[in-house]
């Protein structure tokens, strides 16, 4: 629903960042691979708030 408010650019731009945070390629982002996505692109989240980010 939201991509259809986005450009070509910034669902690209979306679906780059899901594929690097998909370790294991299975369609779905783990906590764990979000946790490590979010550090490989230099955010220090704390971890209720990656919980937080899972369950929203």
């Amino acid at each position: 629903v939201i991509a259809e408010h986005l450009s070509v650019e910034e669902v690209a731009g979306i679906k780059e960042m899901f594929s690097m945070m998909d370790s294991n390629n299975n369609g779905k982002i783990t906590l764990e691979e979000l946790k490590v996505g979010l550090h490989k692109i230099g955010h220090q989240v704390p971890d209720a708030d990656v919980q937080m980010l899972m369950e929203a």
